[in-house]
């Protein structure tokens, strides 16, 4: 038996196009997955994709890492045991991806216990939505300083550092010789932290004590100074919670909320509530509620029984707009559409009808196809009947007695007695209109 290479090689052909096949239809897979189109808030609440640690256990010297996918939030903030890892403002409504790293877990401030929460709150114009995890430490007491901002007497954090032998490219003085390292200006009591500025703007430090640096690198390049906690407003509790005023470091150990504005900080510790706006219940703080245009409600049973879509009810003639609830409570009749109910409530207006002499209620475009005229009140549909003058009729070439307006509706002529009116029948007899039936 013979092989020919020809086949094989018609055979690899055949693989290697699957397979490139397989490799487009994955990218195009791929690349339709990842095009997201611009969100609306009006689509509803942000929508939390994706949130996780690792690890949730730490040692003393580990941080967790949060991963995150966030769609429809306009606003997105991860607070790990009180303090604040990132607050994102989006307000293109983008899907937002990212991470946030956490605290060291030493500097964690738990007051004592071995687990602490971490929350990501992300919101919109249409309401916010949370969801929590719950971390722990592998040691009770984490065995590293507790405190985040390191004091003046702290300087391992602090780099580069003097050495014992130091070059430099300028002379010699006498603060950075060799082996030497200066005497730093001592910070003031109540003035401790000697801190970077951009540590201290992120860490809640705003009030700098001194001009002169509490510290310096040796190449002269990064300079520490001497500072003090700014007074804020702690949210603590959480949603409910009570606003006091006091600095970052307090709050912390509180494990509350801090902000230097007021009136972020009573937001956070406002409860969850429900907002009903266009007929639509979602949750939402009183001031989200009312900036969006709609009604607070505290209780959920109220909320879903009174936030009801709103329509149009008629009743006695009239439209306006109503849910279906207070229409029938009203005694009218519910509809979803404006045109809709205007035209039901016309045709369903009720009148005194004048037709063929006599008077009797109902709808007025029933009394139009009667051949009749409406009145607001029986007393003047009575009058305008009795005001009508009867007559011999003739009309299709038959005569009887009827009112001018009913005669001339029926296409006739009126004549004042019976015999005017035969007379002229019977010369012509050519037209036949419809005689009206009497009622």
């Amino acid at each position: 038996m013979r092989l020919s290479s020809f086949g094989w090689v018609h055979g690899t052909n055949s693989f290697l196009r699957s397979f490139l096949c397989l490799v487009l239809v994955g990218i195009i897979a791929a690349g339709a997955i990842g095009f997201a189109a611009p969100a609306s808030a009006e689509d509803g609440l942000p929508d939390i994709q994706m949130f996780k640690a690792e690890p949730l256990e730490l040692a003393n010297d580990d941080s967790a890492l949060y991963t995150f996918v966030v769609r429809r939030a306009s606003k997105v903030q991860i607070i790990e045991a009180g303090t604040s890892l990132k607050d994102v403002d989006n307000p293109t409504l983008a899907t937002l991806k990212g991470t946030a790293q956490g605290l060291p877990a030493y500097a964690i401030q738990t007051g004592g216990s071995n687990t602490f929460n971490t929350i990501l709150l992300a919101s919109n114009d249409n309401g916010s939505v949370k969801e929590e995890l719950t971390l722990s430490f592998v040691n009770e007491s984490p065995t590293k300083p507790t405190s985040i901002i390191p004091p003046v007497s702290m300087t391992e954090a602090r780099t580069p550092k003097w050495g014992e032998q130091f070059s430099s490219p300028l002379p010699p003085t006498s603060s950075d010789k060799p082996g030497s390292e200066p005497e730093f200006f001592e910070c003031p009591s109540g003035c401790e932290y000697c801190l970077k500025p951009e540590d201290a703007a992120g860490s809640g430090f705003g009030q700098r004590c001194s001009e002169q640096p509490c510290y310096y690198s040796p190449d002269n390049q990064q300079k520490w100074y001497c500072y003090k906690p700014i007074p804020g407003w702690c949210c603590r509790g959480g949603q409910g919670g009570q606003v006091s005023q006091t600095t970052k470091d307090e709050c912390t150990k509180m494990r509350g909320y801090w902000s230097t504005n007021q009136n972020e900080a009573i937001e956070a510790c406002q409860p969850m509530g429900y907002c009903c706006r266009g007929g639509q219940l979602y949750s939402a703080t009183q001031s989200q509620c009312t900036q969006a245009g709609g009604v607070y409600y505290s209780n959920q049973a109220e909320a879903t029984q009174r936030c009801q879509p709103t329509g149009y009810c008629c009743r006695s003639g009239q439209v306006y707009s109503s849910t279906q609830a207070q229409c029938a409570q009203a005694g009218g009749s519910y509809y979803s559409n404006q045109a809709q109910a205007i035209q039901a409530c016309q045709q369903a207006t009720m009148c005194w009808c004048c037709a063929y002499g006599k008077v009797y209620q109902t709808t007025q475009s029933q009394c139009s196809q009667s051949g009749g005229n409406c009145y607001s009140s029986y007393e003047q549909a009575q009058q305008y009947c009795r005001q009508e003058t009867t007559c011999w009729c003739c009309a299709g070439g038959k005569v009887f007695q009827s009112t001018q307006s009913q005669c001339a509706q029926s296409g006739g002529s009126c004549y004042s007695s019976y015999e005017q009116a035969q007379q002229y029948c019977y010369r012509d007899t050519t037209y036949t209109p419809q005689v009206p039936t009497h009622r």
